[in-house]
């Protein structure tokens, strides 16, 4: 079995579970919005919320998966950046909800998740505030040293979202130097975000399990942790290499 092959089955897990979370929390209604009609959620429950998450989390996998097998680099690392921030939310959504210790900065999370003003632009919490609350749950020892390593990858995919110099240069090949628009075939371009990848699959399982927790009954979660376990075991090293 080929990494891409665990990658994809471990994603299969997580769409199977997401049906089974789609189905417990209240559906959207067809309501009136804009002149017209749409889908919305009316409850704006937190486990809706966490689906809508996960939903773009596993379509966001598709994504970088197509993405990297077509060499196209500079969006794997866009698409990871984008990865990051949902697994993120999802914890800090779900840690609220699991551990009783839903704040105030919740509600305004909340409030800017559901919003459709023109004129809400920026998020009212930020991101360090949102690792800050994670670490805290967690009783992580150095949750300075932590925040720091998620800044340093914040930065390091912000670049790719925002089109700096330095990662579009890895795009030329040569001699003589030319861009590359076709999708990069060199192997060693490509062994980084290949290596990453499987920590992207595994951190959606996480996510299911962390989700499944909160709006699942006692069997169906159990289940998708017993995924996250055997994951651990056979391919743990994918993930946190000796």
């Amino acid at each position: 079995m080929t990494i891409r092959d665990i990658c994809l089955s471990t994603l299969e897990i997580c769409e199977r579970h997401f049906r089974l979370i789609e189905a417990a929390v209240p559906p959207p209604q067809w309501v009136e919005w804009e002149n017209s009609y749409n889908w919305r959620f009316v409850e704006r429950a937190p486990t809706q919320m966490l689906l809508q998450k996960l939903a773009r989390q596993i379509t966001g996998l598709k994504s970088a998966d197509l993405l990297l097998q077509a060499g196209l680099l500079q969006e794997v690392g866009a698409a990871f950046r984008t990865l990051d921030e949902i697994s993120e939310d999802i914890l800090y959504i779900s840690l609220g909800l699991s551990k009783g210790n839903w704040t105030e900065n919740h509600d305004k999370y909340a409030d800017y998740f559901w919003s459709e003003s023109e004129d809400d632009h920026q998020p009212p919490v930020r991101r360090k505030n949102i690792r800050a609350f994670i670490n805290r749950v967690y009783d992580i020892p150095n949750p300075s040293g932590t925040d720091q390593a998620g800044r340093t990858l914040h930065k390091a995919f912000s670049d790719y979202i925002h089109a700096r110099s330095a990662p579009i240069m890895s795009m030329v090949v040569g001699p003589p130097a030319r861009f590359d628009l076709n999708g990069i075939t060199n192997t060693i371009a490509r062994n980084p975000y290949a290596q990453q990848i499987p920590s992207y699959f595994y951190r959606a399982l996480l996510s299911t399990s962390f989700i499944a927790r909160v709006a699942l009954a006692d069997e169906a979660n159990a289940a998708c942790y017993n995924a996250v376990i055997d994951f651990e075991r056979e391919h743990g090293h994918l993930v946190l290499p000796a």
